[in-house]
């Protein structure tokens, strides 16, 4: 007859470590947090997902307000111009020189968030990702402010030659190289 106990014994025994060797992995200081190791799979795969689902569940699905008005994209190009852009360049523009050694690098703008309703663009702009080089805007930017940055960021495909090189200066131009 088996002993009562073994079961839930090994059921918690199994939580135990699972919860466990990963705390103890990491204290021991075995896992290599530098930013130019490339991360590993769990880390490129259950990170993004868990970002993803957490950005999907708080995110309003509130429209930008000030989409296409061509005085908010101004004013969020100004915006762009001084926070973002060194990170995450934009169509035709580098970011700059920092952002090669960011990990997780930032992503492009310009494409890739056609798909991102703007309620997500603004939640991700205003608390920022955890754990990467996104910042928080809203403790330095107003609500307006922020919606006028999702703005612009939806005009990044148009940009004009005079705001791509407004926003190549910003960057530094080309990245130099030691």
């Amino acid at each position: 007859m088996k002993n009562r106990w073994t079961m839930p014994l090994s059921f918690v025994a199994g939580i135990l470590v699972t919860i466990l060797v990963p705390i103890l992995l990491l204290a021991s200081g075995v896992v290599n947090m530098g930013a130019d190791v490339q991360p590993g799979f769990i880390e490129r795969t259950l990170a993004p997902l868990g970002r993803d689902r957490s950005v999907e569940k708080r995110a309003s699905t509130e429209k930008d307000p000030y989409a296409g008005n061509p005085t908010a994209i101004a004013a969020g190009f100004d915006h762009y111009r001084e926070n973002c852009v060194m990170c995450h360049g934009a169509p035709g523009v580098a970011g700059a020189e920092l952002s090669k050694g960011l990990n997780p690098p930032a992503p492009r703008l310009g494409n890739g968030e056609k798909g991102t309703p703007d309620g997500e663009l603004f939640w991700v702009i205003k608390h920022g990702i955890r754990m990467t080089a996104m910042p928080a805007f809203g403790p330095t930017h107003t609500d307006e402010e922020i919606w006028k940055i999702v703005a612009f960021i939806r005009h990044l495909p148009d940009l004009t030659k005079a705001e791509r090189d407004s926003l190549q200066a910003a960057t530094g131009g080309e990245a130099h190289h030691h």
